[in-house]
C-alpha cells in the first residue's frame, strides 16, 4: 500500500488483513459513517460468502468508526479472507465546497475514493451500504472498461423517464450510483472529481439527488452501462404486504432504495427475509432490527405481523399505532 497520504485525509488504518500473499485482490469501497457500518458489513458479508473464488480488499471512507464496528469486522476476517482499511476525511477535506440542500458533505465521499486509491488500484468497485450481492462478480472484474470512466446500471424506467428531460440526457440514460464500478486511470486523468464538483457549484440547488444527477451530467457519454442484475432495484415498502413480484434469475445485487430498509423490522418482504437470512448468519447478528417509531412504521410492521401469522403481536401493534396517531393529532389540534 502507498504510504503517502492524500491531502483529504486525516488518518488511514488497516484494521485487519487475513489475505496472506494474495496479489490478485478486487478493490471494494464504501462511504460511510458509524450508523451505516452495520448495513456495510452484510453487504460485505454477503460479497464474500458468494464470491469465494475472490480475495477483497475493502476500503471504507468517512467518519471514525466505533470499536464495536471495527471488533466486527475482524471477526469478519476470520470467517474469509479479507483486508480491511478505513479512511478519515480532516475536518477541512471539504472546505469551500456547497453544500446542497440538506445533505451533508458526505455526498463528497464517493467522488474523493479514485483519487485517495490512485496509487493502490486501477480499479474499484463502489457500493452503497443498503445493498446485498447475492451473485458472483467473476465476469464484472474480466470486463474490458479502459475506454470507460465507470460501469453502472440504469435507474428504473419511471426515474429515467422524469429526470432525463430535467437534466437534458440524451441519451435516455440515468444511472442508479448506488453500484459504480470505476477506472481509476480515467476517472483521474479526465479530472472527474472536480468536473462533477464544479456541475454541483452550478446546479447542484437544483437537484434532487445531486451527487447522482451531477455524476450522470458529466458522465453521460463516458459510462458502461451494465445489465439491471448488477444493480437491481428494490422499494421494500412500494407494494402492499405479501404483493410483491418474486426476484429474478441472475440478480447480482439486490439494492434497497427508499426509506425503509431490510434492517427495519417493518420490512415485511420476501426480500427483505432474504437480506435477514445474511444477517443473522454475519457477525451483526447479535444487532436487533430497527423497530417502528412513527405511526406509519407501526401500521405497517402490524400488517407484517398479521400476514406471517404472529395474530396476537399484530393486534398489539396496530393498538399502539391508534394510539400513536390520536396522540399525534390531538398534540398538532
Amino acid at each position: 500500500m502507498a504510504n503517502t497520504l492524500h491531502p483529504s485525509i486525516k488518518n488511514r488504518e488497516e484494521i485487519v488483513n487475513s489475505l496472506g500473499t494474495e496479489k490478485d485482490v478486487v478493490h471494494l469501497s464504501f462511504g460511510i459513517n458509524d450508523s451505516y457500518a452495520r448495513g456495510m458489513g452484510i453487504a460485505v458479508f454477503s460479497v464474500l460468502e458468494n464470491n469465494p473464488d475472490l480475495r477483497f480488499h475493502v476500503h471504507l471512507f468517512g467518519t471514525t468508526l466505533s470499536n464495536e464496528s471495527i471488533s466486527r469486522i475482524i471477526e469478519l476476517a476470520k470467517m474469509f479472507p479479507l483486508a480491511v482499511t478505513t479512511y478519515t476525511f480532516k475536518d477541512e477535506a471539504f472546505q469551500g465546497l456547497p453544500m446542497v440542500g440538506r445533505y451533508t458533505h458526505a455526498i463528497y465521499y464517493r467522488l474523493f475514493i479514485p483519487l485517495i486509491l490512485a496509487d493502490i488500484t486501477d480499479k474499484v468497485i463502489y457500493l452503497d451500504a443498503d445493498t446485498l450481492c447475492v451473485g458472483q462478480y467473476n465476469d464484472l472484474i474480466k470486463l474490458d472498461i479502459s475506454q470507460h470512466t465507470l460501469c453502472a446500471v440504469n435507474d428504473e424506467k419511471r426515474a429515467r423517464a422524469k429526470l432525463c428531460p430535467v437534466l437534458k440526457l440524451t441519451s435516455g440514460n440515468y444511472f442508479n450510483s448506488g453500484f459504480l464500478y470505476i477506472n481509476i486511470e480515467k476517472w483521474v486523468a479526465r479530472d472527474t472529481t472536480n468536473r462533477v464538483i464544479n456541475e454541483l457549484r452550478e446546479n447542484g440547488d437544483k437537484f434532487k439527488f445531486p451527487d447522482q444527477e451531477a455524476l450522470n451530467v458529466v458522465l453521460e457519454n463516458e459510462i458502461l452501462l451494465l445489465p439491471k442484475e448488477y444493480n437491481y432495484i428494490v422499494d421494500i415498502i412500494y407494494k402492499r404486504v405479501g404483493h410483491e413480484k418474486a426476484l429474478p434469475a441472475g440478480v447480482i445485487l439486490i439494492h434497497y432504495t427508499g426509506k425503509c430498509k431490510p434492517w427495519h423490522s417493518w420490512g415485511g418482504s420476501k426480500v427483505a427475509d432474504l437480506y435477514y437470512s445474511y444477517y443473522e448468519r454475519s457477525p451483526w447478528r447479535g444487532i436487533s432490527l430497527d423497530m417502528p417509531v412513527s405511526y406509519k412504521e407501526m401500521k405497517r410492521y402490524a400488517r407484517v405481523l398479521w400476514f406471517k401469522g404472529d395474530y396476537l403481536s399484530s393486534v398489539k401493534w396496530m393498538a399502539k399505532y391508534m394510539n400513536t396517531k390520536v396522540f399525534r393529532k390531538r398534540t398538532h389540534d
